[in-house]
């Protein structure tokens, strides 16, 4: 998950370094997220039915042969295509770790999956932190080569170490699809929609919507996703601390509390400080939505987590991709209305919370073999 942190945001961190036009740069950071979608539609039922370690070898061999030969490419054409690539190996990673890990923890899978979602956030500050330290001394072409160390190490690991073979892989495949029909698998795939569409459109917005309203410098703006970001990472290491005494379904009811806060501290008054701490309290309310949501679903489904993930995480991409474009055509009125996205998506999985079955594990039959 480190690793698909760093590949998540890889791409933004190297526009500035590009010297094609702004609209073909920029177009660029599409070509990852196509990548990252078509691995997460398509792997979920393979990591069922064949098991996570061909494809977690797979996914990270793609990556590190893509950020190895990128800085040989000089084309267009050629860095979309390795862009395609190395998100296709990110989409398999997202899905495949999550899945193993939520199976490896059957008595604690959402603290499990808020740590693995901390291993995250760290690679995700990784690429540009880097870039932004050896910039003047290193090319980025000797940071890619950098990071590709990451996946490779990683590759290593996996091929020595043991998985457990896949739980479904007699299941004829229209079976294992129908699991999708069960309603718990959609409330949380909603659920995750607006999550996702809220996370990304902080990310974006943070620092613009802290520049047009307190009108400082930029460098100063970006605080605010600075803190946004710590923020989103130190609340799931302290989920996956915590979960076991409040619960699942509480711990999401209290993010979504959180996360309103954090709205109305920001409305409360528009000055930097206070900006910069409302968009902290709402990294921290947003940190364990995403994880937790994830391991109420393996406690539902816990044979079909590969399928079931897959399904659940193709929805939350579409809502991540919808996130930034809804909060752009809020600001354009007023910066400050693009905090109707987080007040927004908190009502809505407080909402979507309290439709999921108290006791998860009996929402849904396991499939037979």
């Amino acid at each position: 998950m480190f690793v698909f942190g760093v590949v998540l945001l890889l791409m933004g961190s190297l526009l500035p370094t590009l010297t094609f036009s702004s609209a073909r740069a920029g177009s660029l950071g599409s070509f990852p997220l196509i990548g990252i979608l078509a691995a997460t539609i398509l792997i979920g039922p393979v990591l069922d039915k064949a098991g996570a370690r061909a494809a977690l070898a797979v996914s990270l061999g793609l990556i590190a042969a893509a950020l190895v030969v990128m800085p040989a490419l000089e084309s267009f054409t050629a860095l979309a295509a390795a862009a395609v690539i190395y998100g296709l190996g990110g989409g398999v990673l997202n899905t495949a770790t999550n899945a193993l890990i939520s199976g490896l923890n059957a008595s604690g899978r959402g603290a499990a999956l808020n740590l693995l979602g901390f291993s995250f956030s760290l690679g995700a500050v990784t690429a540009p932190l880097l870039m932004f330290l050896l910039a003047g001394r290193f090319p980025a072409s000797a940071v890619l080569r950098i990071l590709a160390f990451a996946p490779a190490a990683v590759l290593i690991a996996v091929l020595a170490l043991r998985f457990p073979p896949p739980v479904l892989s007699e299941a004829p495949l229209a079976r294992l699809l129908n699991v999708l029909n069960h309603p718990l698998v959609w409330v949380i795939a909603l659920l995750l929609f607006f999550e996702s569409g809220d996370e990304n459109c902080m990310f974006v917005w943070a620092g613009r919507a802290v520049k047009d309203v307190t009108h400082v410098a930029a460098q100063r703006a970006d605080l605010a996703l600075v803190g946004f970001s710590i923020a989103l990472g130190m609340g799931r290491l302290l989920a996956a601390l915590g979960l076991q005494w409040i619960g699942g379904r509480n711990l999401l009811l209290l993010s979504a509390a959180v996360t309103m806060a954090g709205v109305v501290v920001l409305r409360s008054h528009e000055s930097f400080g206070v900006m910069i701490a409302g968009f902290a309290v709402i990294g921290l309310g947003m940190s364990a939505t995403f994880p937790t949501a994830l391991g109420v679903l393996g406690d539902g489904f816990p044979n079909e987590t590969g399928t079931v993930f897959g399904a659940v995480m193709a929805v939350a991409l579409a809502g991540g991709s919808s996130g930034p474009l809804v909060g752009g055509w809020l600001a354009r009125s007023r910066p400050a209305k693009v905090l109707l996205v987080p007040a927004t998506a908190a009502v809505a999985i407080a909402i979507l919370t309290l439709a999921i079955p108290r006791t998860p594990r009996q929402a849904a039959e396991p499939l037979e073999t």
